[in-house]
């Protein structure tokens, strides 16, 4: 007869067995669900990646069983994502506002009296009839979401201006952007920002996008400037620092706003008013705000922004991030400016540190587009 702590070992291993041929099947169901296509080079490298979505699948139930969270978590696309993958979409860093002289020209800063009244929500949603000012758009494996976001606010000014819908080529705004600074990397899909972005059309307009072959449609990730413009503007304007009220107020006069954030912790989102970043916060993402408002179910005052990773992310490609009231009530320090803030100075190396506000850092950096025309209508 076998003694019981052998009879014990021997069960466990047959769990253990069994555990993991049931995280190897969900993990085979997530691949056909999301269609996920990956060539690993072995049977290790499935296992690994199967270990990594089971750890995803055990920490989204832990989220959600917490009593009183605001927003919930879900199996997505980013399920399988290892770190490194996931960094990658995250192609920003803001422009250091002392390090910018070349943009000054373009450029104004919008100037506020302190607690203007204004409307108590804004959807741009509700606002703009077309789908292609409204869906969320999807930046694929492209660290480009610098230049999707100010592609966005063309998109949704210029029908909010000029009652006109017409999809522009943020590839072009990829291929051809110079980034000498490195500011958000090395430009390209590996990182700008959107200050470049719309300082870039201002100076040479940006075609319709089904006139530029880029990265998404076989192109070869070189600028190929077109002789005309289908779309140009006057420049842009720069939202006052880390400060809640000027956003706002751009929101519910002026339109759509290109805005940053630390994104790190949003790969599970699934739905809810998001408040899951602390007060430090690397700024490391480009979204566009599309309006704010109120969950009255949570008694949580919100941003709307619309993301760049697809509408089956999120909210229909949409984070609610919870809104603070009180100015500098919610800030922190970005300590790790290398990875996600600012751009190089003449010596070629980043500030030490920058100050962040709201949730995520949402108010580090905001921008939007002015005088924006159609050339060809």
């Amino acid at each position: 007869m076998m003694k019981a702590s052998v009879i014990a070992a021997a069960l466990s291993v047959t769990e253990a067995t069994r555990a993991s041929t049931q995280s190897v099947s969900a993990y085979e169901d997530f691949r056909r669900q999301f269609g996920v296509e990956r060539q690993e080079q072995d049977e290790a490298s499935f296992l690994a990646r199967a270990a990594l979505f089971e750890q995803r699948r055990e920490e989204v139930a832990r989220h959600n069983a917490q009593p009183g969270i605001s927003w919930e978590k879900a199996i997505n696309k980013f399920a399988d994502y290892t770190p490194s993958e996931f960094t990658a979409l995250l192609g920003h860093r803001p422009l250091r506002r002392t390090e910018e002289p070349q943009l000054a020209a373009s450029a104004s800063f919008l100037q506020l009296k302190p607690k203007a009244p204004l409307e108590a929500s804004v959807d741009w949603n509700m606002k703009l009839k077309s789908n292609i000012s409204k869906l969320a758009k999807n930046q694929g494996g492209c660290g480009s979401c610098w230049a999707v976001a100010a592609a966005g606010s063309l998109e949704t000014h210029a029908e909010a201006k000029l009652g006109k819908a017409h999809a522009v080529s943020y590839e072009q705004i990829v291929d051809c952007t110079e980034n000498k600074k490195e500011c958000g990397g090395k430009g390209g899909c590996k990182g700008a920002t959107a200050e470049l972005a719309l300082e870039y059309v201002k100076l040479h307009g940006v075609v319709a996008k089904a006139d530029y072959k880029g990265y998404e449609s076989g192109g070869d990730q070189k600028c190929h400037q077109p002789s005309s413009a289908f779309l140009t503007t006057t420049g842009y304007v720069r939202l006052p620092t880390n400060k809640m009220q000027p956003l706002l107020e751009a929101l519910a006069t002026h339109g759509p706003v290109v805005v940053s954030a630390d994104a790190s912790p949003w790969g599970a989102y699934s739905k809810g008013v998001f408040d899951g970043c602390e007060k430090d916060a690397v700024i490391n993402h480009a979204i566009l705000a599309m309006g704010y408002g109120k969950d009255d179910k949570e008694n949580k005052k919100f941003l709307l922004i619309r993301n760049s990773w697809g509408p089956a992310w999120g909210e229909n490609g949409y984070i609610r991030l919870l809104r603070h009231e009180e100015e500098d009530s919610f800030c922190g320090i970005d300590h790790k400016p290398a990875d996600g803030v600012s751009c190089k100075n003449d010596e070629g190396k980043y500030p030490a540190s920058m100050a962040v506000c709201g949730m995520c850092g949402i108010t580090s950096d905001s921008a939007y587009p002015t005088g924006v025309k159609f050339t060809e209508l």
